[in-house]
This record gives C-alpha cells, structure tokens and sequence, in this order.
C-alpha cells in the first residue's frame, strides 16, 4: 500500500475543503453592507422654497432630475394642487382641473401618474395632464388613492381605501397596473389605508404598510403585511403614535422596516436589526441612498446616519412644538435632494433643498 499517495491524497482533500469554507464563510447576506460604500456625505448647501397656499397642504412629490421635479396638493383651490420645480423656482399652471389629487408617482420626464380621491388616475405626456381612468371596488366610488408605486411604467400600484359605515378609511385598496390593464387586487384580508407599498429585492416579495384608523371599533395602529402569491401574511402591528409605530422604505431597492427606535432588515422571515436610534426625538420616518447614507425624520429636524453615527443636518424653525413639524415626502438624487415639509401651527408648505458642495 503506498501510504505516500494516501497521505497526500488526504492533505489535497482536507486543503480543498478549507478553501471551500473559507469561500463560502467569507461571501456576505444580502443585505450586509459592502466595504466598498463610503459613508454619505453631509457636506450640504440648504435652501428653503415656502409655497403659501392657503387651505393646501402638499403631501407627496417626485421627480426625475433635480430640474424636474412634481409636488402635489389634495386640497383647496384646485388650480393649485399640481406644482413643478424647473431647477429655479417653484410654479403652478393655475388651470382648474376636476381632480384633488394625494399620489404621484413616474419614470421619466413624460411619463407621470397621479392619483386622488373618487378612484381617479391621470397621467402626464410632456404635453399635459388628463384624466386616464376612474376606479371603483366593489361599487365604491369613493376610493382616495393615497400614495403610488412602481417599477417600470407598465408594473405600478396605485393604493389607499374608501370609508367604512361608520366613516373611517378602513376599507383597503389596491390596484395594479399591468399589461395596460388596471385590475383592483382582493383586499379581503385587510383593514386600513394602505400607505405604502414595495418590492424589496432581496427576497421579491411585496412588503405593505397600513394604516387603521379608530373610531370606536379599533385604536389608530401601524401594521406590516408581506404579499406573497396572492396571500397577505401580517407580521409586525403597533400603535400609530410617536415613537412606536411603524413604517417601512425603500432604499437602494431593499426594504427598510421601522419599529419604534429600530431600523431593520427582513431576512428569512426574522428581523435584523440595523440600527438603534437612541434620540427620543427620531419620528420613525426615513429615506435614504444606501444603508450608509440614510436621512432619518425628528420632531426638531433632519438628522442622518452615515453608517457610523447620526448627526443633524439642520433644524426646524418650530422645532419640538405640537404640532409637530412634517416632513410627509422626499426625493433624492446623486447630488441633491428635495424634503417636502409642513409647518401645522403656521400652515406654510416648505420644500428644504439640499446640494452637496
């Protein structure tokens, strides 16, 4: 027996297996964070546009370059809930239009959509509005299109609810766009506006936030749902109050989940905590670029995490007062950003622009 050949048959064995669980130990989850993302910049030159438009408050925005960018109002006049940033200033067409507009969402400088209350869908060409579809669910039309997303312009959602019996917008709503078809999704299984919706990548489920509304039957709460071949499986609930309830993002295509303090990840079913906020002050909103550069809401504030700490990058003018300061939508590019906030006590709408030097 040529023990030799056995003996560094064996040492050639047991180094291939090293090497295989060096290889497979060293490769990251997906949603570690990689080495190669630098901390995000607070390196900011802020500007503050305030549009006073009595009786409006601006809920949403969106845009497809820092000179491109649509904000929309659900109230008032409505030759003003439709506004646009051309790089320079802040305008409205002034043209009447039979929409109170809450959502809006697009991929590209011709292709916008925009929801609002009755069911109703416009869309934007580059040319103009018009009214595209009004929606119904079950004989309803009452249904208020809260918020929209998507992505790519023939795979979006168009989400919110319509009043209950006793008035509430508890009964949920969801319709898809797809195939140049809208088609209303069952929402049987839930209660509440759903406020937010997104495909996080890591796993390529649908996650949902919603919001229930009280009013005798239920207190107001936060829950998380998960989507997933057809079914909405709920995993998370709180209390919709400061610094309990719950949220969730989207950045850099994954899924962030607030809990209260926390900041997580959703792997496998279970909750990886990313973050712990400390401040008391933290509102459990946040937008972000990357898991190194993510802006976070305070009840005095903006602050932001770089991956390494939290620092203010500015302050409200009413900061801590109740009630408190918004800010209800961002929008964020490479170099710039746009924060859409509203002061309750003066009713002033104020959109802070940040450009990195």
């Amino acid at each position: 027996m040529n023990y030799k050949r056995i003996i560094s048959l064996l040492l050639f064995l047991q180094c291939v297996a090293i090497t295989l669980f060096l290889n497979l130990s060293c490769k990251k989850s997906p949603t570690e964070p990689t080495d190669n993302i630098k901390p995000g910049s607070r390196n900011y030159v802020w500007t503050v546009d305030t549009l006073n438009y009595p009786y409006n408050t601006i809920y949403r925005i969106w845009g497809s370059s820092p000179s491109d960018v649509w904000a929309i109002s659900g109230g008032g006049d409505l030759d003003k809930t439709i506004f646009h940033f051309d790089g320079n200033k802040w305008t409205t067409d002034g043209r009447l239009r039979p929409i109170s507009p809450s959502s809006i969402w697009g991929f590209s400088a011709k292709d916008i959509w925009i929801g609002g209350m009755n069911g109703m869908i416009w869309h934007y060409d580059g040319n103009g509005w018009k009214e595209i579809k009004r929606l119904t669910k079950d004989g309803n039309t009452q249904i208020v299109f809260d918020n929209m997303w998507g992505e790519s312009s023939d795979d979006f959602y168009s989400f919110g609810a319509y009043p209950t019996n006793e008035g509430a917008p508890n009964n949920s709503v969801i319709a898809h766009y797809t195939n140049n078809t809208w088609t209303i999704l069952n929402t049987d299984e839930l209660i509440g506006l759903v406020e937010h919706l997104y495909k996080n990548k890591v796993d390529n489920r649908i996650y949902l936030q919603v919001i229930r509304m009280g009013g005798g039957e239920y207190f107001d709460s936060t829950l998380l749902y998960e989507y997933y071949q057809g079914k909405y499986n709920k995993f998370y609930s709180s209390i919709w109050d400061k610094g309990v309830q719950a949220d969730i993002s989207l950045i850099n295509n994954e899924v962030y989940f607030i809990l209260g303090n926390e900041i997580a990840n959703r792997i496998d079913n279970q909750f990886k905590t990313m973050l712990k906020v400390e401040n008391p002050n933290f509102y459990q909103r946040i937008w972000g670029r990357n898991e190194k550069d993510i802006f976070l809401l305070m009840t005095d504030g903006l602050a932001h995490y770089n991956g390494i700490d939290i620092e203010y990058l500015f302050y409200f003018t009413l900061a801590n007062k109740l009630p408190w300061t918004q800010i209800f939508g961002a929008v964020i590019f490479d170099k710039e950003l746009f924060f859409i906030t509203y002061e309750p006590t003066t009713n002033l709408n104020l959109i802070y622009h940040g450009k990195l030097k």
